[in-house]
């Protein structure tokens, strides 16, 4: 004999079942300073990448190039300052876990890293604001 089937107790939800995100309470102007920043954070740290390229021999620096990739790692440095900020404001409104959070915070000083985390969370964040 088969006992018949009950409603499932919609307190007692399993981690797949639910959401572990908030990505629907994220405002559109915390995405986009977010991705703003990732993009703007990403291009420099490549140039900044490229201009070490010079202590293994690539290219020969001149006292000029030296100057501006010097003040270039010290704007990286500052834009790095305000991307962590954004990180910090939508991984708030999410409620993301920790391990996001420190992905996040790497994309800044791993090259190419900001593009591939700013492509996913975006595609996340947009995703579920279309389900809510």
């Amino acid at each position: 004999m088969t006992e018949p089937e009950t409603a499932p107790d919609p307190s007692a939800t399993s981690a797949s079942q639910t959401s572990p995100t908030r990505a629907s309470a994220v405002t559109a102007g915390a995405l986009l300073r977010y991705r703003v920043m990732a993009i703007i954070t990403g291009t420099l740290l490549i140039l900044v990448f490229v201009g070490m390229l010079r202590y293994v021999g690539v290219f020969e620096a001149t006292e000029t190039i030296e100057l501006w990739l010097g003040i270039l790692a010290q704007v990286h440095g500052f834009v790095y300052i305000v991307y962590v900020v954004t990180v910090l404001q939508l991984w708030l409104q999410a409620r993301w876990g920790y391990g996001r959070l420190a992905t996040m915070f790497l994309g800044g000083i791993v090259p190419l890293l900001s593009f591939f985390i700013e492509h996913r969370v975006t595609r996340e964040v947009r995703a579920g604001q279309e389900a809510s």
